[in-house]
């Protein structure tokens, strides 16, 4: 046999028999007390998918051989809805007091058996998150169990695992001084992480009660949220807030749900996706839903899905979101450059936390992934809030400084236009002063050229009266036509005579040249003169006139003249509107140191549109009288002025086919 053929046939034995060498070192032997010792490689495990093995059947040979030897220092198992046994030998070699780690705060069930080497059991040790806080030996985050036995003794422990989350952990032996240098360095780390996540929920929880702008409700909520679960993870909540209520651990995975919804508000409010596009906005919706289905599916009891359809959509949700980051970051939203960077590291942890999960890369000893990703992501989302604030400042103080200098630019504006329009206003002012003095001329030659008229139209219309009245109508033989043309002719001097003495007592008003000559008049006696003297003049339409006055003094200063003719205008109105056989009254009254007098007739009534003109000047209503007298409208503005002249006041109320109240009222005496 040459040299070259026995070297390698020696390098074959080798590789042949060390594999065989390696799985007959079962026994873990524990002779280190400087440091921990992981003993995951000398483990072997075997899946339990029906969750109903007992100790007992495991120790069968049946079951007993189907153990496989473990391949990864780290056990790791991923998602499961299995159940795992672990099996290993320990044998001290001193006799320090050891303890037996599994490093994970977060599995739901945990059982360990200790045999001794003749196959009998020695003790029986169950705790998890399903159990209150103080089943476990030592009150701390991770579980520790002692190795309670002496050197040279050799113990077969089960380890049986169950949890509906990411089953993996390192399973390591060591002194108690070793576990508590461990415990420091990771309560160190740990305390660095949630003291930061605390000060950035304080923090914006300021920021939002100091602008109470939604987004920052947001943003403290998405921070709670990652706070919560990693919180959770690491068995600080169970182990200070609910250590005896376990049932609560069995929500963890909502908060990575509530991760979800809290992020895509955040991320809806920080882009303003609403305004920018309807179908990124109607993208990032689809993430609400995918979060409010996984806090569904946890509290309905389906928690491993719940699990895995968190981890996809947190996947997804934060490439979404990093898109969105990059299209607004080209639209020129300066903030994006923080959100992008935020996103992107939130989705590196994402990223390796999901592969450790799925036992495709090594699990961090005192950080996890996804720990250092959020708490980059809080702190550049901090950064990106704060820009964002300072660019919508920016915007207001430049829109602030536009304003002012438009304001400016008004002012200026208006001075000028000021300047212009005082000189208009002058020019309007001198203008209309130079046509209210023609006017004046005007009105002055017009009550000069009124009077004339008034005066001269009344020399002849008396000379006309006269020469009718010696003509002796009665006593002429005429022929029937002369005798009527002769009646009109004088009914016409009539009626242009109180034309113009209509004419002449408007223009005395209007140029306050009316003089009272007020006395104490009786109210009832002067209606009763009134109804007198329009006896006749009722008699031909049948219209019976009557006087109502109430008991008592009815008595006020007036001039008698002019109330006459306001009585004998209301009064010949009241007739010339009623019908054949209607009826007139005059109501006479005293109340509340008023005297009240009112005409009222049953005529058609006045419409309300009418009674809006009813005192004004050359006024014709709607309403026509019914035997066709004429009227010139000057009548009631007449009645109007005299009443107020006297101190008095004068209104209508009137309906339309029920009749018509004038209703005057003075201080009584």
């Amino acid at each position: 046999m040459t040299p070259y053929f026995k070297y390698c046939l020696g390098v074959l034995s080798i590789l042949l028999l060390s594999p065989l060498h390696l799985c007959s070192q079962t026994e873990i032997l524990l002779n280190d007390t400087k440091e921990l010792q992981d003993i995951g490689l000398q483990t072997y495990y075997l899946e339990d998918a029906s969750l109903d093995l007992s100790i007992e059947e495991i120790l069968s040979d049946r079951i007993n051989n189907n153990f496989t030897a473990n391949s990864q220092e780290t056990i790791n198992f991923s998602s499961t809805a299995s159940a795992y046994w672990l099996k290993f030998k320990i044998r001290k070699t001193t006799s320090d007091n050891f303890y037996l780690n599994v490093g994970s705060a977060y599995i739901d069930a945990i059982s360990l058996y200790e045999f001794d080497a003749t196959n009998q059991l020695v003790s029986t040790r169950h705790t998890g998150d399903d159990l209150p806080f103080d089943t476990r030996e030592i009150k701390v985050g991770n579980y520790l169990f002692t190795l309670d036995f002496d050197k040279n003794i050799t113990r077969t422990f089960y380890l049986r695992v169950k949890s509906d989350q990411p089953l993996f952990f390192p399973l390591r032996v060591g002194t108690l001084s070793n576990f508590a240098a461990y415990e420091h360095d990771l309560d160190f780390l740990q305390g660095i992480y949630f003291g930061f996540m605390l000060l950035i929920f304080l923090y914006n929880l300021f920021l939002y009660f100091s602008i109470r702008e939604r987004i920052y409700l947001y943003y403290i909520a998405y921070v709670f949220s990652i706070t919560w679960f990693m919180a959770s993870v690491f068995g600080y909540f169970f182990e200070y807030f609910w250590p005896n209520a376990p049932f609560l651990n069995q929500l963890v995975v909502v908060s990575s749900g509530l991760t979800m919804i809290t992020a895509t508000l955040f991320t809806q409010q920080f882009l303003d996706t609403k305004k920018s596009g309807s179908r990124l906005h109607k993208g990032s919706m689809i993430f609400l839903v995918w979060g409010f289905l996984v806090c569904a599916l946890v509290v309905v009891g389906y928690k491993i899905e719940g699990l895995k359809l968190a981890q996809a959509g947190l996947l997804l949700m934060a490439f979404y979101f990093l898109i969105l980051g990059i299209r607004f970051k080209l639209k020129g939203f300066r903030p994006a450059i923080y959100y992008l960077f935020a996103w992107g590291a939130l989705i590196v942890g994402i990223c390796f936390a999901i592969l450790e999960s799925l036992n495709l890369t090594f699990v961090m000893t005192y950080l996890n992934a996804m720990q250092i990703g959020s708490a980059l992501e809080v702190l550049l989302l901090s950064f990106a809030l704060g820009d964002r604030i300072n660019m919508y400042k920016k915007q207001k103080e430049d829109a602030q400084l536009e304003a002012l200098i438009s304001a400016k630019e008004n002012e200026r504006l208006i001075k000028e236009q000021n300047i212009i329009l005082e000189q208009k206003v002058k020019e309007r002012t001198a203008e209309v002063a130079s046509q209210n003095e023609a006017l004046i001329h005007l009105n002055k030659e017009k009550d000069m050229l009124v009077d004339m008229v008034a005066h001269d139209l009344r020399t002849p219309l008396h000379q006309m009266k006269g020469i009718i009245w010696l003509l002796d109508i009665p006593a002429m033989e005429l022929t029937e036509d002369q005798a009527m043309y002769l009646n009109e002719i004088n009914n016409s001097v009539d009626r242009l005579t109180d034309m113009v003495g209509r004419i002449l007592n408007t223009h005395a008003l209007e140029s306050n040249q009316v003089k009272l000559k007020n006395e104490l008049i009786d109210l009832v006696a002067l209606a009763d003169d009134m109804t007198r003297r329009f006896l006749l003049t009722a008699k031909d339409k049948d219209i019976h006139i009557v006087v109502k006055a109430k008991e008592g003094s009815h008595v006020a200063e007036l001039d008698k003249n002019y109330m006459i003719q306001v009585l004998e205008n209301l009064l010949s109105n009241a007739i010339k509107f009623s019908e054949k056989g209607g009826k007139i009254q005059l109501h006479v009254y005293s109340e509340d140191n008023k005297a009240f007098m009112v005409v009222e007739d049953n005529g058609p009534g006045i419409s309300e549109e009418d009674q809006k003109k009813l005192f004004g000047r050359f006024q014709r209503l709607s309403a026509q009288p019914t035997a066709g007298e004429s009227s010139i409208g000057l009548g009631l503005s007449i009645v109007k002025k005299y009443v107020e002249a006297m101190q008095g006041e004068i209104h209508c109320e009137s309906q339309l086919g029920v009749g018509t109240k004038f209703i005057m009222s003075f201080e009584a005496k």
